[in-house]
């Protein structure tokens, strides 16, 4: 294990999100979301089908035993990128960041529900902790009197919401996919 790196390609990627923020807050204002989302993951694809080549995996990304779930941790995980770009477009880039960390608070609710894991006290008290803090940060967006002909903002925070609970239900059906799949035919 190379842990220089591991940490250099982990703040690389950091880096590379937040350029990617950046470029969806500025291009948001001007094009469709639509269309940004589409260009993201159609130049997103061609990095990703040279890895899987390099690994010899091509043929493994494309098999599946469950194809429904694919389609669906897929359409899943569109929405949630359309809703996080449309934040992004809406808000400012601070706020509709932190918004979506609420992802893995709401990701640990959906485990214990949706997939019966045992989520201890503790950690109920730590989404607890977390959600408030969540609420206490969005409690400027509440009084709907300060943003009296901003819509784009209630919007942008609905996106925000919506977009972090894709996320986390994007997670969720890729745990779900994990007990059949190889972890080639989940790429994002």
């Amino acid at each position: 294990m190379n842990v220089i790196k591991a940490i250099s390609l982990k703040v690389m990627s950091a880096l590379l999100f937040a350029v990617m923020s950046a470029l969806v807050r500025f291009l948001g204002e001007t094009y469709p979301v639509g269309q940004i989302v589409f260009f993201r993951s159609a130049f997103a694809i061609l990095p990703v089908l040279v890895i899987y080549a390099w690994r010899n995996e091509l043929a493994a990304a494309v098999r599946t035993v469950r194809p429904l779930g694919q389609i669906g941790r897929g359409l899943i995980s569109i929405c949630g990128m359309f809703c996080n770009f449309s934040a992004l477009a809406r808000l400012p880039i601070v706020d509709a960041t932190a918004i979506s960390f609420v992802s893995p608070l709401i990701t640990v609710a959906m485990s214990a529900a949706f997939l019966k894991e045992r989520v201890r006290v503790y950690r109920w008290s730590a989404v607890t902790v977390g959600f408030i803090g969540i609420l206490v940060m969005l409690g400027p967006h509440f009084d709907l009197s300060a943003h009296a002909g901003a819509a784009g903002t209630t919007l942008g925070l609905a996106f925000a919401i919506a977009g972090a609970f894709c996320n986390s239900g994007s997670v969720i059906q890729t745990r779900r996919l994990a007990e059949t799949e190889t972890t080639s035919s989940w790429p994002s």
